[in-house]
Order: C-alpha cells, then structure tokens, then sequence
C-alpha cells in the first residue's frame, strides 16, 4: 500500500511538472507571439512612414504637399481625424489649417477653423509633444464649437524647421486595428509617438523644399517679366519707332516724291509685319526673332542698314575677323541687342552726324566700340535715370559674364564699350 501511495505521488508530481511545463511554454510563446506581433506592427509601421516620406518627397506645390502631410499621418497611426496647423509668418495663430476624417457636412457644421487656442495652442507654446488619453479631464482643453464630433484621445506633434516650429500635426481618437464601425478609441502608444515626430522630420523637409520650390518659381517669373521688358524695349518697341520713322518720312514724300512714299510705306508694313510676329512669339512664350538664326557679321550689318535707312549718320565699321563662329548663338543674340540699343540712342539723343563700330575679337574676349561725335552723355546713374535702354544693355552684358561702360567720347560725343569673354571661366580684361 505504502508503495502504491509514494507511486500515486509520483504520479502527480510528474502530471504537476508537465502541467506547469506546458502553462509556463504556452506564456513563453505567447510573449514571442505579442513580440513578434509588436515587431510586425513596428515593420508595418516603417514600412508605412517610409513610403509616406517617398510620397511627399514627389510633390512639390506647397498646398498639396500641406494635404498629403495630414491624410499620411492620419494613416500612419490609423486616426479617426487629423489635422495641420500652420503658424502664420509672424508666428502669432494659425495661417492655415488642414483637416482629414471630417465630411463635407461636418466641416460646414463646425464652422470657422480654430484659432490655436487650447490644447492646440499648447502644442504650439511648449513646442514639444503632447500625447493624452481622455481629452475631456485636460484642463487645457478649450471648449469645442456645438457641432464637433466628439474626441477622446490625442496627439500633437511639432513640426520644426531649422530649429523653428512651423506648425503642427494633431492627431486624435486612435482606431483599433480591425475594428468595425464606430468603434471606441484607444490612446496612442509609444511606438505611435516615435513614429509620428519621425514622419514630422521627413514633413518639414518636404515643406522646405515645397517653400523653396514656390519662392524660386515667383523668382522666375520676375526674371522672365524682368528679361521680356528687356526684349519689349530694345527689340519691338525699338522696331515700332523705327516704323514711326519711316512713315514720318513717308508723309513728307508724298507730295514730291509719291514713288519714294510708297516704297517707305512698304518698309513701313514690313516693319510691323515683324513687329506682329514678334508679338507672337511672346504669346507663345518664345524669344524675338528678329536676330535668331543671325550671325553676327550679317546681325551687325543689317542694324548699320537701317540705322542708314533712317538717319543721315555716317557709319565706319570695322572688324578684326569676319568668322564670328566661336560665339554661341545666345552670346550673338544678347551683343546684337545691345550692339542695336546703343545706335538706337545714338540716333534718337546724340545729334550726331558720324557714328564709329569698331569689333576685336582676340586673347580669349570679344570687344565692340562704338563712339559717335555727337552731344556726349554725362556721368550715367542707374539708380537715378528714368530710361531703360543703357541699363538694359549692362543687364544683357552681365548675363554674358562681360561688362558694358559707357562715357564720354574724348573731346566730343560718347563712347560704348562691350567686353565679353569667350573662354570658359574667363574674365574681361
């Protein structure tokens, strides 16, 4: 009996031993299984901010990449609403502020955006992270308008650049994963935190450089205005005075030479079907072509026509070379403008009867001279002059990488002087 007893506790022992063995296996496993659901849920989680963070490294218009900033955080931690508030430059209440989860209704309903008053102001003066899992016991919490959807969990996230918040992320009600619909919100976690101030980093990157890419376009769009006032002044309007001037000579002719007056009304009609075609090309977002195609020996000779056409001046030209091939296209079009603005002046201010155009081209820099014997121009203030045309040409002559100068002529007249290197990196003499 004794041994049947010590057998019976053996027995009991052993069945305890395997009993606590499979309960202490099955917690074993079950926190590898929490574990390996956490790590998976870490992995989707990166995986998600790491495609969020592509996402918003495509766009690059500031208001969308504004919007793209709330739907992807609201997603990342799978919030029922989400929200971006945008400081103002000067840094006092919000310029902006983006929502997503709210429908059309409920945006009408709610009225006006927030001004960043209570929590959200909060997140905005400690500039820090403020998480919370019962919105209704913050005392922060300023009251919300009569039609707002309830909200119970929060987080609010900064978003800095260069040190500066710019805004900020609010996300609230955290969804259960798997839930049906309407189900009750949870607080956001740890990871959720982490995950949030990291996708912050990446929107602030983008924000910059949507902000750049904005500041850069309305900077170009000054330059093009800037580039075609240029255009207008030395090429049509310029050509539309010389019109102008072939039909004031076309009327003193009509009575004692009708032929004559005729032929200055054909140039006259010529002139402006160019003008037209000028006109045009600016439509359509293309540059005058009145010297594209030229080069610049037949550029050169063609301004002297007209110049002659139109005036009594006497013109001398003379060129080291008539092999003008080493300039580029851009380089011919840009001197023939500016070559074209000075005779321009000549003829409508210097009184001038003779008119010298002198061209080198030699030691890696291409030099045009042109001097004429007329009334001589005093000391020239850009900031001063309420004419375009000589700071116009010094503009063209600085985007060639030369320098223009412009003075008096020795005893009489004035002198313009055009250098242009033409070796890389080269700078005039």
């Amino acid at each position: 009996r004794s041994l049947g007893l010590e057998l019976f506790i053996d027995l009991l022992t052993l069945a305890a031993l395997i009993l606590g063995a499979v309960l202490f296996s099955s917690w074993v496993f079950g926190l590898i299984a929490q574990r390996e659901a956490e790590i998976q849920r870490r992995t989707t989680q990166l995986a998600s901010l790491h495609e969020a963070s592509l996402i918003l490294s495509m766009d690059l218009e500031i208001s969308s990449v504004l919007d793209r900033v709330v739907s992807l955080a609201q997603d990342l931690v799978n919030a029922r609403y989400a929200a971006l508030g945008v400081l103002a430059e000067g840094g006092e209440g919000l310029d902006r502020f983006i929502t997503s989860g709210f429908t059309k209704e409920e945006e009408i309903l709610i009225g006006d955006a927030p001004a960043g008053l209570g929590i959200l102001g909060a997140v905005l003066e400690e500039g820090r992270t403020i998480s919370i899992d019962n919105l209704a016991e913050d005392p922060r919490r300023a009251g919300m308008p009569k039609n707002h959807p309830p909200m119970t969990t929060f987080l609010g996230v900064p978003i800095r650049i260069k040190g500066k918040v710019i805004g900020n992320l609010y996300l609230t009600d955290k969804i259960p994963p798997g839930s049906l619909k309407s189900p009750r919100a949870i607080p956001f976690t740890d990871e959720d935190v982490k995950i949030v101030e990291m996708f912050a980093s990446q929107a602030a990157i983008a924000i910059e450089n949507a902000q750049l890419y904005r500041q850069t376009r309305q900077l170009g769009v000054l330059q093009e205005r800037e580039r075609i006032g240029m255009d207008l002044h030395d090429g049509i309007i310029q050509s539309i005075y010389a019109v102008g001037l072939m039909l004031e000579e076309a009327q003193h002719r009509l009575k004692i030479d009708p032929d004559a007056s005729d032929k200055d009304i054909q140039n006259a009609i010529s002139g402006l079907n160019e003008v037209i075609r000028d006109i045009r090309n600016y439509i359509l977002d293309l540059r005058p072509e009145r010297f594209i195609g030229r080069d610049l020996r037949r550029g050169v000779e063609e301004l002297i026509r007209d110049l002659k056409a139109n005036t009594f001046l006497d013109v001398d030209y003379s060129s080291s070379q008539s092999d003008f091939s080493s300039l580029t296209p851009e380089q011919t079009v840009e001197i023939l403008h500016i070559i074209r603005e000075a005779l321009t002046n000549i003829r409508r201010h210097a009184k001038a009867a003779h008119v010298d155009i002198e061209i080198v081209m030699e030691k890696g820099q291409f030099e045009t001279r042109i001097s004429d014997d007329g009334v001589g121009v005093k000391d020239w203030d850009p900031e001063t002059s309420r004419g375009n045309g000589i700071r116009n040409m010094k503009i063209r002559a600085q985007s060639l990488g030369g320098e223009l100068t412009v003075g008096p002529g020795g005893t009489v007249g004035t002198v313009v002087i055009l250098i242009v290197p033409l070796l890389p990196g080269a700078s005039p003499a």
